[in-house]
Parts: structure tokens; C-alpha cells; sequence
């Protein structure tokens, strides 16, 4: 979405964008965006482009070692090309490589992939203190919201017949964005999810976000636990869609202390959808937190969604919704505009 918006507005304003496909589906060719066909492939048509005059901007958080080395070679060859070179870290401040101690491979690892590019975008002020700390000066961190008005623009429609008579079999869905991957603790989910169906049997769970490659595994999950009709689950979905599947819930349950200020957290509060995360430092006012691991405050605050839903959703205060893509639009092209190889 951000990239989406972020595109719509640089190409309104005359810039040639030319987004590569990193994505899942990145193999597909389509003339909306370049494929990757293999890790060369990638570096070929990032070079290609330097060489052609563009910038790069790239997007890398601390989870993945392959994102890092993907966003280090953009940026170190937009560097040597004399071309401008933007990093949005989309990471939370507590993440599995960064931060880091002094001492440790991974903290010099950020630290040299902190000082390539020209200008930094992260998404709340305690990551732009994290990543401070590596010695950036604090005028290249620019801390932006990856969210717009679009985020929550959507058009109320029916769901996939399997969906409608999910939620129509239970009284309330609770609604979690999940993938099979350690940092959304879905051990820690599942047994929340038993221990509350004692209490709420007529209380579902769905569950989106799960790439193609990960569905196998999350149903293979689901089966032995012996959560198959409490939870229904789906993959990655249309916004449009996901937008639908959050306004008809209860409550959004948002396990990640990885994340920082993620857009699905902002489009819960905009809706006036009770959002339960847990506490990383980072969640916006109206948000019922957790400690992480804490079973049962998780649950409390759950009973609380069902019983006095009324009241959890008006103790959601307004979101104010800025315009944050054009407010990197116009830093990007300030730059670029002004260039002069340095």
C-alpha cells in the first residue's frame, strides 16, 4: 500500500517509477512492475537502472538476513553510480538483528547499511532513536507513518461464501493478520484461542496473510492443534478485502513485538475496531496491550472485546490521517532535484 501510493504520487508529479517485484509473485512478468527472475536478475536490473539515471529506494526491516543483503547491493550501487539512494526501514526497534549490541556482528552490519543512503524513512520516533544510536546524524532519519486515507477507503461488500458462513455460524470473529513465522508467536495464539473457546465457544478467529508457500504449513498447524473450526484461515488477500474481514470483526489480535507502527495496527484504530497488541513500545493511543507471553492478560482483554464491546470501542480516540505519501514524495524529489552527485 505504501508503494502503491508513494508511486501514484512521484508518477503525478512526472517521475518515471520503476518498481521491481520482490514479492512472493516476483517470477510473474507484468507490465506494472519488473520481475525477478534470480538474485543476479535482481542485481543486473537494479544496475541497469542506476546506469539509466534513477535513484533507488528500497525497503529492508531486521528479520531477514536476504532483505538486508538485497537492500545493502541497491544502495551500495546507487552510491557508485553517483545516483541518489533512499532506505525506508520497516522494522520495529526490537527485532531479531537490530538493534544489537555494540559488540556484535549485527550491530556494525546495520551501522554501514545506515550510512549509504541519503535519506532514512522509519515509522515512529522510538525507531528513529534506535537507529540513532549507530551514530547517523538525526536531519537523515525522517520518521513517516506508512499510512494514508487510502489505507481506509474501501466499498462494504459480501465475502467469499466459505467466509459468510463462518462468520455467520458464530456470534463474534476475532481478526489477526498472521504468517508462519516465529514472530507472530502462533504457538503463544493458539493456545489463547483453546483456552478462550472454553469460555466463548461461539466466538471464531480468522486469520489472513500467510504467503502460498506458508499455507500448507499454517493448515498442517491448525489440524494438530485441533483448531480447524474455531479458526478460519486465508492468505494474502486484496485490501479491499482485508478491509472487509476487519470492519465485520470484533476486535483485531496483533501478536508481533517486532513491528513498529504497521499500517493494519492505524487502519484498526481508524475504523473504530478494538485493537488487542502486544505492548512494543511503539502502539498508538486507543491500543489494549499485552505484556508479551502474558496468557492470561491477553484473555482479560479479550472478555473485556466481548462483553463490553461498547465500551472498548468508544475508548478508541480519532486517528488523524496526514498525507504522508506526499510528504516523502516531496523529500525524495528535493533531493533529487537538487542533485549534484554527491
Amino acid at each position: 500500500m505504501s508503494l502503491r501510493d508513494l508511486r501514484r504520487e512521484l508518477d503525478a508529479r512526472g517521475w518515471d517509477c520503476r518498481v521491481m517485484n520482490l514479492n512472493e509473485n516476483r517470477k510473474v512478468k507484468s507490465p506494472e512492475y519488473i520481475d525477478v527472475q534470480s538474485g543476479w536478475d535482481y542485481f543486473v536490473k537494479v544496475l541497469r537502472g542506476v546506469r539509466d539515471g534513477c535513484a533507488v529506494h528500497i525497503r529492508c526491516n531486521a528479520e531477514s538476513r536476504k532483505g538486508y543483503l538485497l537492500a545493502l547491493s541497491a544502495l551500495l550501487l546507487a552510491r557508485l553510480w553517483a545516483r541518489p539512494a533512499f532506505l525506508t526501514y520497516g522494522g520495529g526497534h526490537q527485532q531479531t538483528f537490530f538493534p544489537a549490541p555494540r559488540t556484535s556482528y549485527w550491530f556494525w552490519a546495520y551501522w554501514l547499511l545506515f550510512r549509504i543512503p541519503h535519506l532514512i524513512y522509519c515509522d515512529s520516533e522510538p525507531v528513529k532513536e534506535s537507529i540513532l544510536r549507530t551514530g547517523i546524524p538525526t536531519e537523515r532519519v525522517e520518521p513517516v507513518p506508512l499510512f494514508s486515507v487510502s489505507y481506509v477507503t474501501f466499498t462494504p461488500a459480501p465475502l467469499p461464501p466459505r467466509v459468510e458462513e463462518f462468520y455467520r455460524r458464530h456470534d463474534g470473529i476475532f481478526f489477526s493478520y498472521v504468517c508462519f513465522r516465529k514472530e507472530f508467536e502462533l504457538d503463544f495464539l493458539a493456545e489463547v484461542i483453546r483456552r478462550f473457546r472454553k469460555e466463548f465457544p461461539r466466538i471464531g478467529f480468522m486469520w489472513v496473510g500467510p504467503w502460498d508457500r506458508e499455507m500448507q504449513d499454517t493448515h498442517q498447524f491448525l489440524r494438530e492443534n485441533q483448531l480447524e473450526d474455531a479458526v478460519c484461515v486465508m492468505g494474502s488477500v486484496p485490501h479491499e478485502l482485508f478491509l472487509n474481514l476487519l470492519s465485520r470483526s470484533i476486535g483485531y489480535i496483533r501478536t508481533p513485538i517486532t513491528d513498529g507502527v504497521c499500517a493494519s495496527v492505524l487502519e484498526s484504530l481508524t475504523l473504530k475496531i478494538p485493537l488487542l497488541a502486544c505492548d512494543n513500545g511503539t502502539r498508538p493511543p486507543g491500543t489494549a496491550l499485552y505484556r508479551q507471553g502474558d496468557l492470561e492478560g491477553l484473555l482479560a482483554l479479550m472478555r473485556r472485546t466481548v462483553q463490553d464491546h461498547a465500551g472498548m470501542v468508544a475508548a478508541i480516540p480519532d486517528v488523524t490521517i496526514d498525507d504522508n505519501p506526499k510528504r516523502i514524495a516531496d523529500s525524495i524529489e528535493r533531493i533529487c532535484l537538487n542533485w549534484n552527485g554527491r
